[in-house]
Parts: structure tokens; C-alpha cells; sequence
């Protein structure tokens, strides 16, 4: 992806990378303070920008890769992916917006956009995520003459790198940090901007004590107090990404590399060569216990020891597609946390892999999205993926570790203490005269229930679920189940038993025979079903639940 041109201020200003419909102009509030500004609270108007089509369990593709070790595609994956909504194309007054950037933070992610071309017109907004499987959008500012690069929160503050038009702006210069407060989902103050070297900002990241932001052409890294005072100023060519982590500042310039500084004197710790990238190319960085992770374009991401710059592994991009443009394969972005780590390779996707071990990684895959991804943002339990055609997507993962062992079963009338994870084929047969029992965060493809099963923690299956005749399948947990209107179902059979107990959401259709039961257990459980629903003569639904959608009524 290439920056933008602009001859009114020959400006080089960031292109972004997905679509999402956007409010009318007559929908907006003006701003009485600042008629450059347009502020939409209407949830309701909003959230219809969000959708269900491809919701559901996602699938991770397991290409052959010499290069590293990649599971098997008959292995169950130790992590469970739900897409869970995504925002079609927006437009506002014949312009196509597009994502640029996320951040999240606890019940709150916000979305930064900019538009393609030479015109100046950005927006962020911020999408409540307290219900997992439903987020809806709360509130949304549209910038008539500024584009926003990328966003970043920290304690009740909004921190913006934007890019501006100076004809329109009351601004010293076109690169910009831009600052709101905000609270529980709202701008809470009018905008302050102050401006920066360079034609348009590109990056900004925040700590308690600093906010620091770069600028891309004839640009700096600026470091302001928490009163916006300037601290310390260092100029550089060609910045593209900055982040930072504890006393320590890394920022990424596209023709000399990465450096990694000290934030109180922005004296230089260590330096990483880089291939000098490609003009005005966007790529992104991003820091996790003193590692620095680096979007290196065709050659995929590199992981580096933030304290020497020592190159720890080169992680390559792990499909290139037929038919697709060289150009096109490359890594714009990467998102690490909890030792997972996601890279947006343009038209080869998202890729996932595993570096617990920095020095010896281990690939998933690439997740069953589509269209093209452009950006990635990892954070929590949440994944945000920008794309070329298709809009936000928005998933929800759950990575196994030793702390799901102690799932609560309070109320399950089942002990979860000890169970094993599941490491086995990702078809799962439980006969007749079997038992079996696991704990964790697992992704299922078939299951076919004839026993008795009980899985504690989060699962995942992705296309059909049979619990036959006598069989018994208990979910302790989180359950999710399918694919939006891809004709993937569950049949619970005669004189068989589906007990739940905790959150369930089903994104195909739900069959429950003749003699047939849905058993909740405990208190405070959640069902979802987005499927269809047929519920035959003598089959039984027991227990305390609350049915979202109405669907077992």
C-alpha cells in the first residue's frame, strides 16, 4: 500500500485499507465549536453498518511451508477463531473512506480512516465490544479536511496522527497530532491539534508519561508531555511506525531501518537494517517483553532483541496465491500479544503463528478470510483485520493456556480440575462405549457424539455436530458453532442429550428430534442462534437461559 499525493500542499499522505458504509451528511450533528468537524451518536443508525455474512467458526488453512513447521490440516488447532461482524464499504458524499488503524482497550475499540486520492477526508470510530458476539458501533467523527493516519488511547484520551488541509485548517502545518477526550464510548471535548515536521503524521503511540508521534516525508519522531509541551524532537526521513514499551521507544523509517531509542533522551539503544522498502509504502511495528516485531513488506516480519538489535527469526509469508500481483504479497502489518503473532500480507491474507519460542516459531496458517488484508490489530481476545474489498472484520480468539485447567464449573454438576487438552484429530468420533473429557481451547471440524463427552473451557466446531442416539456432550464454557448460512448444523438425535452450561452461540441451524434434549445447567446461561431452528415433536429444552434471538421460544 502507497501513501497518497496531494499537489494543493504536495503532501504524501497514508492510503489505508478497508471499506466500511458510513452515516449521510444529513445524519451528523455539526460541531458548533469546529465546523470542520461531524459527530454521529446515533448507535442504532450506526451499528446497521454491521453484519453477520461470514460470521462464525473461521477455519485456519495450513499451507506447506519448508521453511518452518506447520500443523497438519487433520490436527485440531489449539486456538478458536470466531468472526463475529464486519462493516461493509462506506462512503460519505461520493467518497469511499477507508480503515487505516485500530486500537482497543477493554470494552472499546477505535477505528481511524482516511480516504484514497488527493482528497482530504478522515473519521474515527469507536465500536463497543462488552458483548463479544455483538458488537455495535456507538459513536463516530467524520473530519471534513483531515485525513487520520492511525489512533491510539490511553487513560480517557484519544491520540490521533492525522494528516491535514492547511487551506481549511487552523493548524501551523499539514502533520498533525490530534487529541480528544473521551468516555464510555464518546468524545467528551472538542479536538486540539498540534502540529509536527513533515506533510502528514503516521503513527502515534502513547504512554503515563509521554505521547510520542512520527511524521512521514522531511518528518521527525516528537515526543510531547502529558500537558502537550514538546519534549524532544529527531528528525528522520521516512517514518512509517513507532512503538514503545517501558523507557523505550522503536520507530521505523522505510529507507534506513528500525532504531530503538531512550524515551527520556532519545539516546540511540540499538539499530536494525532494514531492505530499504518501497516508496512510501505502509508497514507497521510492534513491541511484546522487550522484542521488537517488524513488517518487512516481501519479506514477511522479522522478530528482533529490542536490547542489541540481534535478529531472532525471519517469519516469511506462507502462501502466494496464483493470479495475484508480486506487489500484492506483502506484509503492511503485524499485531503480537500473548504470544501470538498476526501479519496482514496483502493478498495473501492473514497468517498466524506461534513465538513463544522467538527463535524457533511456529506457523499456524492463514485464516479463512476473504478478500485481501491490509491491517491487522491483535489485542485481548479481539482481532480487527482491515481488507482491501471487504470491509472490518472483527474476531474473537481464544488461545489455550495452563490457567483454563481451573475453568469454573460452579454449577456444571461436573469437575473440570485436571482435565487434559485436546491435541487430537480435528474430526472427533466418541463411540458408543467411550468416554471423554478435556479441557482448554480447542477448533473442531465433525464431531460425531455417541458416548459420553464433556469439554471444559472455549470450544469451537466448524461445521456439523451429531450427538446420536444415547450420547451425551457437555460444554462447560464457551461454545461457538458454525457458519453463517453455509449449511453447517447441529442434530441432537433421539434419546440424546446436548447439557450447556456458560455462553453458546450458534451460527448454523439447530435440530433437536423427536426425544431429543437441550439441557442448560447452572445459572446465567447465554444461547445465540443465528440459524434456523426446528424442534420436533417430544424433543426437550430444560434449565435457565436466555435466548437471545427468540429462537427456542
Amino acid at each position: 500500500m502507497k501513501l497518497k499525493h496531494n499537489s494543493k500542499i504536495n503532501a504524501l499522505l497514508l492510503t489505508a485499507f478497508m471499506t466500511a458504509t458510513f452515516f449521510a451528511c444529513n445524519d451528523s450533528i455539526e460541531n458548533p465549536a469546529d465546523p470542520t468537524v461531524l459527530i454521529n451518536t446515533n448507535s442504532d443508525e450506526l451499528s446497521q453498518r454491521l453484519s453477520l455474512e461470514g460470521g462464525g467458526v473461521i477455519g485456519i488453512t495450513s499451507p506447506s511451508n519448508p521453511s518452518g513447521r506447520v500443523l497438519d490440516d487433520d490436527d485440531a488447532e489449539k486456538i478458536s477463531l470466531v468472526l463475529v461482524s464486519q462493516a461493509s464499504s462506506p462512503e460519505y458524499e461520493g467518497n469511499t473512506l477507508q480503515a487505516t488503524h485500530v486500537d482497543i482497550d477493554d470494552d472499546y475499540a477505535y477505528v481511524a480512516y482516511n480516504t484514497a486520492g488527493p482528497t482530504f477526508l478522515g473519521a474515527v470510530e469507536i465500536i463497543d465490544i462488552s458483548d463479544a458476539y455483538k458488537p455495535k458501533i456507538v459513536s463516530q467523527v467524520i473530519f471534513r479536511h483531515a485525513d487520520v493516519s492511525a489512533v491510539e488511547y490511553r487513560d480517557g484520551l484519544l491520540f490521533l496522527a492525522m494528516g491535514m488541509d492547511i487551506d481549511q485548517m487552523d493548524v501551523d502545518g499539514p502533520a498533525n497530532l490530534g487529541v480528544v477526550s473521551v468516555s464510555d464510548g464518546q468524545f467528551t471535548s472538542d479536538f486540539r491539534y498540534y502540529s509536527v515536521p513533515g506533510f502528514v503524521a503516521t503513527d502515534v503511540t502513547a504512554s503515563s508519561q509521554f505521547t510520542a508521534i512520527v511524521s512521514g516525508s522531511d518528518g521527525a519522531l516528537t515526543l510531547f508531555d502529558r500537558s502537550f509541551d514538546k519534549l524532544e524532537e529527531r528528525a528522520s526521513g521516512d517514518l512509517r511506525s513507532v512503538a514503545h514499551e517501558d523507557n523505550r521507544i522503536a520507530i521505523l523509517d522505510g529507507t534506513s531501518g528500525a532504531v530503538v531509542l531512550n524515551a527520556n533522551s532519545l539516546s540511540e539503544v540499538s539499530s536494525i537494517n532494514t531492505e530499504s522498502d518501497e516508496a512510501q509504502a505502509k508497514r507497521t511495528i510492534d513491541i511484546e517483553d522487550g522484542y521488537l516485531y517488524i513488517a518487512k513488506g516481501r519479506n514477511g516480519a522479522g522478530i528482533y532483541r529490542m536490547s542489541n538489535g540481534q535478529e531472532e527469526s525471519l517469519v516469511a509469508i506462507p502462501i502466494n496465491p496464483e493470479n495475484v500481483e508480486p506487489g500484492d504479497v506483502v506484509t503492511n502489518a503485524v499485531s503480537v500479544d500473548d504470544e501470538l503473532l498476526f501479519m496482514a500480507n496483502g493478498a495473501a491474507g492473514i497468517s498466524i503463528a506461534d513465538v513463544d519460542d522467538e527463535d524457533d516459531v511456529e506457523l499456524y496458517g492463514v485464516l479463512d478470510l476473504d478478500g485481501s488484508s491490509n491491517f491487522v490489530r491483535f489485542e485481548d481476545e479481539f482481532i480487527f483485520v482491515a481488507t482491501g474489498n471487504g470491509g472490518i472484520q472483527i474476531l474473537k480468539i481464544k488461545k489455550y493456556d495452563d490457567d483454563d485447567d481451573d475453568e469454573d464449573d460452579e454449577g456444571s454438576g461436573v469437575s473440570c480440575e485436571g482435565l487434559d487438552p485436546y491435541r487430537g484429530n480435528s474430526n472427533l468420533n466418541v463411540n458408543g462405549n467411550e468416554k471423554a473429557a478435556y479441557s482448554g481451547s480447542a477448533q473442531l471440524k465433525n464431531v460425531n457424539i455417541g458416548g459420553e463427552f464433556l469439554f471444559c473451557g472455549s470450544l469451537a466446531i466448524e461445521n456439523n455436530l451429531n450427538v446420536n442416539s444415547n450420547g451425551l456432550m457437555h460444554v462447560v464454557g464457551s461454545f461457538a458453532f458454525g457458519q453463517y448460512r453455509k449449511n453447517t448444523s447441529i442434530n441432537v438425535n433421539s434419546n440424546s442429550t446436548l447439557r450447556l452450561t456458560g455462553s453458546t452461540v450458534i451460527y448454523g441451524d439447530l435440530r433437536l428430534n423427536s426425544g431429543a434434549t437441550l439441557e442448560f445447567v447452572g445459572e446465567d446461561n447465554v444461547i445465540t442462534i443465528y440459524g434456523d431452528v426446528q424442534i420436533n415433536s417430544g424433543a426437550r429444552i430444560i434449565g435457565d437461559f436466555k435466548d437471545t434471538e427468540g429462537k427456542l421460544d
